[in-house]
């Protein structure tokens, strides 16, 4: 492009120098034809010649200037063509290098006779071809450079492509592979060239690499089944074991609640010997109250207020009598007596031995309604009247107990013993229901064992809650 460039400012420089030449030429010539109409003054001669000179296409006009007065430099316009009656003498009438100009070139000669300047002959020609020829040579020059910028990218396209192409070839190859996992895919070989030779390698590489691959998946296969094979043995072994140990702490449970069955029984059974000892002993002294509160009867017989209290010792003689009676009956072995039973009026009956100082209240409410109980009624009141009476004692001052009692599923009653004492403290909660233990001083600790003992044999539960300085709660679960 740079020569091409060379080329073409040489080529215009030379025509313009041809261009220059060949109107100097010209103008000495037109010059020397113009001397003589110059010279007589003969304008019409003077205007044929211009005439003649411009029928030349390129030569736009002519001017002949005439030095009027020699030895001096002032000129007037002698003829033109074409016919110009607005020229004026300026400076440019005065004798001037050849000028180009974008559309036209300007010469200017002197007319002298023997060193005797007559005129000025000043000629305009147009470079319309000069132009185009220029025109013609730039357009070459870029179709030139166009076709020859073309043929680079084409060039340059194939040869990158030629290069590249075996590259993104394997490039994919690689990428397909690592997404996939998949060996025994093969780059396709494009060229015989040091690519072609790559690709081969690439491909061998591929086939080692399958069958390492291969292997290691049979053994990864083999190492998971072996995996998979001990995995299942020793989830067996430590479902077995599991079991096992399971089984031992059943058995160590059990053991254990053996052993506790066995010392409460033995307390039990300790206590059944004192308790049949202590009844067996009370009952001489309390038949010896009732012999009296008979001789007391007859001889007092218009006294009417101590009969009533004469007849109220009797019957709780009788009562007394009766619960010692039934306790060593159970003690012995034998089943209880169940009948239907108003839990209320037993409750109520309990609670009125159970309350002397008259302090505290009893609400009995049922769920979802007023229904009987199946229960052996003497032993059940001594339940009641136990825990109402531990109730009381721990109110002081009084205050309320509600006795709730309703129908759960599975044919079950729950029984529920709330008061407002002082409460019992955790550590202590576990051994209420032990036979002998007790926080009160005066106290034996037989009562709540007596009433776990008696919930026990009806088929029942007997369970406490308890929050110190807001009370306590028992629950009792019977089925119905």
């Amino acid at each position: 492009m740079i020569g091409g460039w060379a080329l073409y400012k040489q080529d215009i420089n030379s025509t313009k120098n041809l261009i220059r030449t060949n109107i100097n030429n010209q103008i000495d010539n037109l010059s020397r034809l113009i001397y003589p109409a110059l010279v007589f003054d003969d304008k019409v001669s003077a205007k044929e010649q211009i005439k003649g000179f411009t029928a030349h296409a390129m030569m736009k006009s002519v001017e002949i200037w005439k030095n009027e007065t020699p030895g001096t430099s002032k000129l007037t316009l002698f003829s033109s063509h074409p016919s110009d009656q607005n020229i004026t003498f300026s400076l440019e009438n005065q004798l001037t290098e050849d000028t180009f100009h974008h559309d036209v070139i300007v010469v200017s000669k002197e007319i002298t006779s023997d060193n005797e300047k007559l005129g000025i002959i000043k000629v305009t020609r147009s470079l319309a071809d000069f132009n185009a020829q220029k025109a013609e040579y730039l357009q070459v020059g870029i179709l030139s450079a166009l076709s020859i910028f073309v043929i680079i990218i084409l060039i340059t396209f194939w040869y990158q492509g030629s290069l590249t192409k075996p590259l993104k070839e394997l490039n994919m190859v690689a990428e397909k592979i690592s997404k996939e996992k998949n060996y025994s895919i093969r780059a396709k070989k494009i060229s015989l060239d040091e690519f072609g030779a790559l690709t081969d390698a690439f491909n061998q590489m591929l086939d080692s690499l399958e069958s390492s691959n291969s292997q290691l998946l049979n053994a990864n296969e083999e190492m998971e089944q072996r995996v998979e094979r001990r995995t299942e043995e020793l989830t067996l072994s430590n479902k077995r074991i599991i079991k096992e140990m399971s089984a031992k702490e059943i058995a160590t449970q059990e053991l254990i609640e053996t052993k506790d069955q066995l010392n409460q029984s033995e307390k039990l059974a300790n206590v059944g010997q004192v308790s049949s000892s202590i009844a067996h002993e009370l009952r001489n002294p309390m038949a010896a109250i009732r012999n009296s509160t008979y001789f007391l009867r007859l001889k007092l017989e218009k006294e009417t207020k101590l009969l009533e209290h004469l007849e109220i010792i009797d019957r709780e003689i009788s009562r007394s009598d009766d619960v010692i009676q039934r306790l060593l009956e159970i003690t012995k072995g034998e089943d209880l007596k169940k009948t239907p039973t108003d839990l209320k009026t037993l409750a109520f009956e309990a609670f009125n031995y159970a309350d002397l100082t008259n302090r505290s209240h009893l609400i009995v409410d049922f769920e979802p309604k007023h229904f009987l109980i199946n229960v052996d009624k003497l032993l059940f009141r001594q339940v009641l009247f136990n825990i109402f009476l531990n109730s009381i004692q721990a109110m002081p001052t009084g205050g309320e107990i509600i006795m709730s009692i309703s129908m759960k599923e599975a044919k079950m009653i729950k029984i529920i013993i709330t008061d407002q004492g002082k409460g019992i403290e955790e550590n202590y909660l576990k051994k209420i229901f032990d036979p002998l233990y007790t926080d009160k001083e005066d106290g034996i600790g037989l009562g709540l064992s007596l009433c776990r003992d008696l919930i026990s044999r009806h088929g029942g539960k007997i369970s406490a809650k308890s929050l110190v300085s807001v009370g306590t709660t028992i629950e009792i679960d019977l089925p119905s």
